[in-house]
C-alpha cells in the first residue's frame, strides 16, 4: 500500500501527466460516479472513480490525490468491461460491469517490479439534490459540464396559477488557472480545499444562484486538452463567455454575474468586456484574490533577477512572444520556464493584463481582498482599485488566497489549501451576496 500510495503523491506533482492520450468512456453505463477499493498484499486502498465521457478522474484518499485524470481509457463492444490507464500506465484499472457493481483487477508498476490485485466497484448512490447538471457548448463545439446551484424557491417549477417565483441573481465561479477544476480543487496539488464548492453552498443559502463548471483542461474537460501546446487562455475566456450567454439566455436569473477567483479573475475580466462588446454585457464583475502582476509582469521580473549572462536571452525571449514569434533554440537555463510546448499559451498570456481589462470594464465591479491572502496582497488590491476606480472593495478579516476563513497562525493558512474542513469566509459570502443582490429585481 505504501509503495501505491507513494507513485500517486508524487505523480500529482507532475503537470506532464494530464496531457496523455484521449480516452473515451463514450456514453455507457459506466458513466457516474464509483466508489470501492484495491485490495493490497498490506492492506484495503479505499478508492473512488468518476467516469464521464473522457475518461475517469480517480481519487485515493490516504495519497490525498483527488481528480487525478486517466491518461488513457478503452471500453468493450458490449459496453461491459472497461479499463483505464493513469499516470501513463503507472497504475491500470480494469473491470467488468454486473448491474451496479463491477469487480477487476488492478496493476502497477511494470516489468519484474509489477503488482496487482483485485479491484470491486460500487455505483455511487450520493448526490447533491440541490445540483443541476448543466453543460453549455463552447464555440469551438466542445461541450463543457458543470454544477448549478439555485435557491429552491425559484427551482421548483410553479403552477399555472401560482405567481411567478422571484428569480434570483446568477454568479458563475471561474477558477484559478491550471488543472483547477469547478470545486476549486487541482490535483497537483495534495488534498482538497473545495473552496468554490463552499462558495457555491454559501451563496445559495443566500439566496443567490451559481454556476460552476469544469474548464478544459481540469476535471471532466480535462481531456480538451490533449497537449500543453493546446492550453489557451483565449479559449477559457471564450467559454465563459459562452457559459454566461447560455445561462441569461434561460430567462430564470435576474442578473449575470462572473466572479474570478486568483488568476482566473484576469478571464472573468476579458469575458466581461467581451460581452460588453458583443452588446450582451453581464450584470457585473467579481475579482477575488487576485495579483496585479499578470504574466508577462512576472516573466519579465524573473528575468530581471536571472544571472547578468542569462538576462539578454530572456529579454529577448520575451520579446519575441510579444510578437507572436516561438523561440525554438533555448539555453539549459530557459529550457523549462519557455519551453516550446508553453509558448503558445505564453504569447497569448502576455498580451492579457487585469489592470488593463479592469480599466476597460465599464460595468458594476467588486474586488475582493483576504486580510490573511499571504499570495496576492493590499498593494495588489490598491493598483486594481485604481485601474477600476468606481469599484466597491471588501477585505474580509480572516479570509485567505482560497477564500477559506483562517487564523493567522501561517501553517493553518498553508493547511487550508489543502484541507476542505477550513470554512469559506462568511464575510466574503455576505459581500457577494450583497454586491450581486443590489442588482436583483
Amino acid at each position: 500500500m505504501k509503495r501505491l500510495v507513494a507513485l500517486f503523491t508524487l505523480g500529482a506533482a507532475l503537470c506532464a501527466l494530464a496531457f496523455g492520450q484521449q480516452g473515451r468512456a463514450g456514453t455507457s453505463p459506466w458513466l457516474g460516479r464509483w466508489d470501492g477499493s484495491m485490495e493490497l498484499s498490506d492492506g484495503t486502498l479505499p478508492l473512488s472513480l468518476a467516469i464521464v465521457e473522457g475518461g475517469a478522474l480517480l481519487d485515493l484518499p490516504s495519497a490525498e490525490l483527488f481528480g487525478y485524470p486517466s491518461s488513457s481509457a478503452s471500453v468493450s463492444g458490449d459496453s461491459a468491461r472497461l479499463s483505464f490507464a493513469f499516470g501513463s500506465g503507472t497504475l491500470t484499472i480494469s473491470a467488468a460491469l454486473s448491474g451496479d457493481a463491477a469487480s477487476g483487477a488492478f496493476r502497477q508498476g511494470s516489468g519484474e517490479t509489477a503488482s496487482g490485485g483485485a479491484v470491486s466497484l460500487r455505483r455511487s448512490t450520493s448526490r447533491d439534490d440541490s445540483a443541476w447538471a448543466f453543460s453549455f457548448e463552447a464555440p469551438d463545439g466542445a461541450r463543457l459540464a458543470g454544477t448549478l446551484l439555485v435557491p429552491e424557491a425559484s427551482s421548483a417549477p410553479a403552477a399555472s396559477t401560482a405567481p411567478e417565483a422571484p428569480r434570483p441573481p446568477l454568479v458563475i465561479l471561474h477558477a484559478g488557472l491550471g488543472a483547477a477544476d469547478r470545486d476549486g480543487n487541482n490535483y497537483n496539488v495534495p488534498g482538497r480545499n473545495d473552496a468554490l464548492r463552499q462558495l457555491a453552498d454559501a451563496l445559495l443559502s443566500r439566496g443567490v444562484a451559481s454556476y460552476r463548471y469544469d474548464k478544459r483542461g481540469s476535471g471532466a474537460a480535462t481531456w480538451l486538452v490533449g497537449r500543453e501546446e493546446d492550453l489557451s487562455l483565449e479559449a477559457w475566456i471564450r467559454d465563459l463567455e459562452a457559459a454566461a450567454e447560455a445561462l441569461a439566455a434561460t430567462g430564470r436569473f435576474s442578473g449575470t454575474w462572473l466572479l474570478g477567483l486568483n488568476d482566473g479573475a484576469l478571464v472573468a475580466a476579458a469575458a466581461a468586456n467581451a460581452m460588453e462588446d458583443s452588446g450582451a454585457p453581464a450584470s457585473g464583475l467579481l475579482v477575488a484574490c487576485a495579483s496585479a502582476d499578470g504574466s508577462l509582469d512576472s516573466f519579465r521580473k524573473a528575468v530581471a533577477g536571472a544571472p547578468e549572462e542569462a538576462r539578454a536571452e530572456g529579454e529577448a525571449i520575451v520579446a519575441a512572444l510579444l510578437e507572436g514569434r516561438r523561440v525554438e533554440t533555448l539555453s539549459e537555463f530557459y529550457a523549462a520556464a519557455f519551453r516550446p510546448s508553453f509558448q503558445p499559451y505564453l504569447i497569448e498570456a502576455f498580451r492579457r493584463d487585469i489592470e488593463t481589462e479592469l480599466g476597460t470594464y465599464g460595468g458594476a465591479c467588486l474586488i475582493a481582498q483576504g486580510n490573511m491572502d499571504m499570495h496576492a496582497t493590499l498593494a495588489d488590491m490598491m493598483a486594481l482599485s485604481r485601474a477600476k476606480p468606481d469599484a466597491v472593495t471588501v477585505m474580509p478579516r480572516r479570509m485567505n488566497h482560497v477564500l477559506k476563513d483562517v487564523s493567522q497562525d501561517v501553517d493553518e493558512n498553508l493547511d487550508a489549501f489543502s484541507n476542505p474542513d477550513y470554512p469559506i469566509s462568511a464575510e466574503f459570502a455576505d459581500a457577494v451576496a450583497e454586491f450581486v443582490g443590489l442588482a436583483a429585481d
